[in-house]
């Protein structure tokens, strides 16, 4: 069988002690593959000598974006300018030292399925951050497997994570796929492009056998208002764009469930309540606001899977 040299893509903003962590953890790994630091910042760094600050001999290729460009522009940059395989990661990770070899593994299995590592909380090794994600009917992804010792027996997805996806060539290289929707970037490019994949007749998998450990929370807060306002609004343009018709007319009512289970969320401080509430109301106003644009993406695609084969895959996800 052909040997597969993945490219690890890494996304960074701060360029700090965590890109260095998740950059030993690369060089661990008993695989061939090339790295690429993409750096969306206002100002670059000097690569050589970051890395003999961090005390690196590891080498990786160093991007820098021109600016503070977001994970969707990062992104579509690699798209563009890399080929085989591409291994996302943010740069709060550290991976486990088989983590690309299972990849791999499954890559060779499955070619045309993006896979999804396990994701552990960095504070709590043995515990999960994510498996990916599932979506609801209002379009809102939420994190399977969160705070569980051991996965779920379903290994399929309707969502992969951000933090951390491998996605093969034929996805990236497909004509209605070569781009992740920057209008939706920070908090909803994922959500996006994974429901277009999906809808192209793509699967995205759990590979159980690769493992690691996210610093949540590492990039961005897990909470503050601009994140609520961000999530809601790119949710909903998400779901305008994507999802079949019978859960976007009935997505108010399951909003408003999601609203009333969320009102104790203890990721929100309880003195932030009231601004939350006010974040979440000034994130749907811009999405609906977003309503014609929404619609003329979702006209111009060509969708291969029908509302009801969506409908089915949805049921299925746990």
């Amino acid at each position: 069988m052909q040997s597969i040299e993945p490219t690890i893509v890494v996304i960074t903003h701060h360029a700090n002690h965590l890109l260095a962590s998740a950059l030993r953890s690369i060089a661990a790994q008993d695989t061939r593959h090339s790295v690429v630091i993409l750096h969306s910042h206002e100002t670059a760094v000097d690569w050589q000598a970051w890395i003999q600050t961090h005390q690196l001999t590891y080498e990786g290729a160093y991007h820098w974006l021109g600016g503070n460009l977001g994970y969707a522009h990062a992104v579509n940059w690699a798209f563009s300018n890399c080929s085989g395989p591409l291994f996302i990661l943010n740069d709060d990770v550290e991976l486990h030292p088989c983590c690309i070899s299972s990849l791999l593994k499954a890559h060779q299995t499955t070619p045309l399925a993006i896979l999804q590592p396990m994701i552990y909380l960095s504070e709590q090794p043995s515990v999960l951050e994510n498996t990916g994600h599932r979506i609801h009917i209002d379009g809102m992804n939420a994190a399977v497997d969160r705070g569980q010792l051991t996965p779920i027996n379903n290994t399929e997805r309707l969502c992969f994570s951000g933090a951390a996806v491998w996605i093969p060539e034929e996805v990236y290289r497909h004509p209605r796929l070569t781009m992740m929707d920057t209008d939706l970037s920070p908090f909803g490019e994922d959500v996006d492009y994974s429901l277009r994949c999906i809808r192209y007749g793509f699967k995205i998998r759990v590979v159980p056998q690769a493992t690691l450990l996210h610093h949540w929370g590492g990039s961005f807060a897990r909470y503050s208002d601009q994140k609520v306002s961000w999530v809601e609004s790119h949710r909903i343009q998400a779901k305008l764009k994507n999802l079949p018709w019978w859960m976007v007319f009935s997505s108010p009512f399951s909003s408003s469930m999601r609203y009333l289970k969320s009102s104790h969320d203890p990721r929100v401080p309880t003195e932030q309540r009231f601004n939350a509430a006010l974040a979440t109301l000034k994130g749907i106003r811009h999405g609906y606001q977003q309503l014609p644009s929404a619609l003329s993406k979702r006209r111009s695609e060509k969708f291969l899977v029908s509302d009801w084969a969506f409908t089915k895959q949805w049921w299925r996800q746990r």
